[in-house]
C-alpha cells in the first residue's frame, strides 16, 4: 500500500472541530506528551465498570456513576464556553493519517502542516500533529502524520480501534438500521 492510500487502513469517520496551518519551525516537543495525556483521558472517559445488579451497593455505584457523568458533561460545557473552537469538519482518522474534504484553500501535495483536532468536548486540549499532505484523491486531502513516539502511536492506534469497533457495532445494531422494536 502506498503512503498516499489511507482508505484501506483501519480508521473511523467523525465530524470534529478541526484546524490546520502551515508548519513553522521545529515540531513542538510538548505535543507528543500533551497528545498522550489527552488520549489517556479519552480512555478514562470511556471506561465503564459493569456491576451485577444483585451485587451489594450496585444501585449506589450506578447513582454515583451517573453523578460523575453529569460532572464531566458540565465540565465539558464549561470548557466549550471558555475557549474558541475550530469549525467542525468531516474527518477520517487512522493511526497513520488524517483525511478531510478538499476545498479551494487546500494545501499542495508535499506541504507540511500542523493540524489540531478536538476529539472530545471534555478534553482540555485538542490533539495536535504535524504531517505531510500526501494526496488529493476522491474529494479528500490526505495527510500522513510525522513520526511520533511509540507510546503515542500505540495510544492513537487504541483510540482508532475503539472508535472503529463502536462504529461497526453501531452499524450492526437494529436501532441504527431503523429496525427498532415494533410498537405494541
Amino acid at each position: 500500500m502506498s503512503g498516499a492510500d489511507t482508505s484501506a487502513v483501519l480508521g473511523y469517520r467523525d465530524t470534529l472541530p478541526f484546524d490546520w496551518r502551515p508548519a513553522e519551525g521545529a515540531l513542538p516537543r510538548v505535543w507528543a506528551e500533551q497528545n498522550l495525556r489527552m488520549l489517556t483521558a479519552l480512555v478514562t472517559l470511556g471506561e465503564r465498570t459493569l456491576v451485577e445488579p444483585e451485587t451489594p451497593g450496585a444501585a449506589e455505584f450506578e447513582r454515583l456513576h451517573h453523578k460523575v457523568d453529569l460532572v464531566i458533561e458540565l465540565l465539558g460545557a464549561l470548557l466549550r464556553s471558555t475557549r474558541s473552537s475550530a469549525p467542525p469538519v468531516p474527518l477520517r482518522i487512522s493511526a497513520e493519517a488524517l483525511a478531510w474534504p478538499l476545498d479551494d484553500d487546500a494545501p499542495a501535495i508535499g506541504s507540511v502542516l500542523d493540524v489540531s483536532v478536538q476529539l472530545h468536548p471534555c478534553t482540555p486540549l485538542p490533539l495536535q500533529w504535524r504531517g505531510e499532505v500526501v494526496a488529493h484523491r476522491d474529494g479528500e486531502l490526505r495527510l500522513r502524520f510525522a513520526a511520533m513516539p511509540e507510546s503515542l502511536a500505540c495510544a492513537l492506534e487504541r483510540h482508532v480501534f475503539m472508535h472503529h469497533r463502536r462504529s461497526v457495532a453501531g452499524a450492526r445494531s437494529p436501532v441504527q438500521r431503523g429496525e427498532g422494536a415494533a410498537a405494541p
